[in-house]
Order: structure tokens, then C-alpha cells, then sequence
């Protein structure tokens, strides 16, 4: 199976735009255990920096997974 960076990146970035139905599917996936690993917040930053353009959406996701990780 392929890695789910890859898979997931894919997704997100199919269109290089990441919306905010996007960061809502994020936002569930990532808060789902309570908890922040560093390889998800490293996962975001790597989303944002890969993106053409997104929603202030991400920065907000972005800061509160800075916050809980």
C-alpha cells in the first residue's frame, strides 16, 4: 500500500488548492485521537508549503495543532 503522506498529499493536493472541505476532512482526521503528533503538524506545514493556494482555514488548523501538539 502506498505511504499515507503520499496518498493523502495526492488528495489534498489534486487540484493545488487546498479548500476548506479539505481542512474540515483534515481537521477530523488529525483531532481524532485528542492528540498532535509531530508527524502530522510536519504533515500540514508540508501541505501548505506544497500548495499553490489555500484557505485561511489551514492557518487556523495549522496554529491550533501548534497549540495541542
Amino acid at each position: 500500500m502506498a505511504e499515507w503522506r503520499k496518498v493523502a498529499k495526492a488528495f489534498a493536493l489534486g487540484d493545488g488548492h487546498i479548500s476548506e472541505k479539505e481542512v474540515n476532512v483534515l481537521r477530523e482526521s488529525l483531532f481524532a485521537d485528542g492528540k498532535i503528533s509531530k508527524s502530522e503538524f510536519d504533515f500540514l506545514t508540508e501541505l501548505k508549503n506544497e500548495a499553490k493556494s489555500h484557505v485561511k482555514a489551514l492557518d487556523k488548523l495549522i496554529e491550533e495543532c501548534e497549540k495541542a501538539s
